[in-house]
């Protein structure tokens, strides 16, 4: 090919080249260089600047490490201390006569609930005055034998009486003595009769109070329950009235069959109530019991509980944990830091003061607002507790959006 034809050929491509260049599509431009201070954003780390830190309110704890026993957890029912309960019956056939206690009412040691009217208060009341008065005869009686015997030991010395009269004499005050004794026991038997009908020998029987027999309560306590009314006929073994002393609770746990042999007599107890969220009541372990129950395959475990003030009342649901003797150091962080992101439990430790990563960890109980963490963080970790809530929102937006 001459010269001349290859310039046209060349000539006559020029404008097909030029076309298919036209079509080709444009490059893309070059992703700008990440600056060195631009930390990469990840699925698991949140940025917020100053600003948002501010408005989100957030608040940075370290995570530390506390001494900690293991426990088990039951739930139990506040109930009376029986052994501090009083339930008043009747002593003696009669009618209530006189009210002087009624419900929620607090009661000193022997004060006076009701009276009631028996006549079997005159027959303890002549017993008791006949008792007395033999007392009184055998005791004159005794000092005329004495002064007898003593004469008759003077007269024998002096040759004036025989040796028989003399011993006459000594047997006759070694009678009196015997007498005497047997008249004091009575005595005794008859004030043990008034004292059982709750009545002392010091009151005055006179008049209607001769008949009365006061109802009395044994210790000081609150009067729970009062069961007859002015009028009332009662007989011997009658319920009266429910005294307690609610100083002292018991709290009621059942347990689970697995769980008994961390139930001791002695361990220490904590006791939580619906109540007072935010209180604990201390205790210790009582008694447990001997049986299982055939149909929950629980063991009631009886805790002692203090209760000065009165707040734990009877048949409040109560949730009881019983601790082990020794305690082992364990990691701990508010409960408010842990957020349960796609059904994994995890916290957001700060990694500066605008950085904070998802860190999933391996929860354990909660106690007294700390909950326990087995694994996942270290003690002197900072962890976010006030605000985590916001930063788990605005991880999940980013994911959302990352979509």
């Amino acid at each position: 090919m001459n010269a001349t034809s290859r310039l046209f050929a060349v000539t006559a491509a020029a404008p097909l080249l030029l076309g298919l260049a036209a079509c080709r599509p444009a490059p893309e431009p070059a992703a700008p260089a990440a600056t060195a201070d631009a930390p990469a954003r990840s699925a698991e780390v949140v940025l917020l600047d100053d600003t948002a830190r501010q408005r989100a309110g957030l608040v940075v704890t370290d995570a530390r490490t506390v001494e900690r026993a293991d426990a088990i957890d039951a739930p139990g029912i506040v109930a009376l201390n029986e052994a501090r309960t009083a339930r008043i019956g009747s002593l003696a056939e009669g009618i209530v006569v006189d009210l002087r206690a009624q419900v929620g009412d607090r009661v000193r040691p022997q004060q006076v609930l009701a009276t009631m009217h028996s006549h079997i208060v005159y027959d303890a009341w002549a017993g008791y005055r006949k008792a007395k008065a033999d007392e009184r005869r055998l005791q004159t009686e005794l000092r005329y034998a004495t002064d007898a015997q003593a004469r008759a030991e003077r007269l024998y010395a002096a040759k004036a009486v025989s040796l028989q009269e003399l011993q006459r004499a000594e047997a006759n005050r070694a009678s009196a003595e015997e007498s005497l004794d047997m008249g004091r026991t009575e005595v005794r038997r008859s004030e043990e009769e008034l004292e059982h009908l709750g009545i002392t020998n010091g009151e005055d029987p006179s008049g209607e109070s001769g008949e009365q027999i006061p109802v009395r309560a044994p210790f000081a306590g609150v009067v729970l329950e009062r069961l007859v009314t002015q009028g009332t006929t009662v007989t011997p073994g009658t319920a009266l009235f429910v005294v307690s002393d609610l100083a002292t609770v018991w709290v009621l746990a059942e347990l689970d069959e697995a769980h008994v042999s961390g139930a001791q007599v002695g361990r220490p107890v904590n006791v939580r109530v619906a109540a007072y969220p935010s209180e604990v009541f201390t205790g210790r372990v009582t008694y447990v019991g001997e049986t299982v129950n055939p149909k929950t395959r629980r063991i009631t475990v009886r805790c002692e509980v203090p209760n000065p003030e009165g707040r734990l009342k009877p048949e409040m649901y109560a949730t009881v944990e019983i601790g082990e003797a020794q305690g082992r150091p364990v990691v701990v962080v508010p409960a408010d830091a842990l957020q349960v992101i796609n059904n994994q439990p995890a916290v957001f430790v700060a990694e500066s003061d605008t950085q904070f990563r998802l860190r999933p960890v391996q929860p354990g109980p909660t106690r007294d607002g700390l909950v326990e963490v087995r694994r996942g963080l270290q003690a002197g970790d900072r962890v976010v507790t006030s605000g985590s809530f916001i930063l788990k929102s605005e991880l999940l937006k980013t994911s959302d959006s990352g979509e």
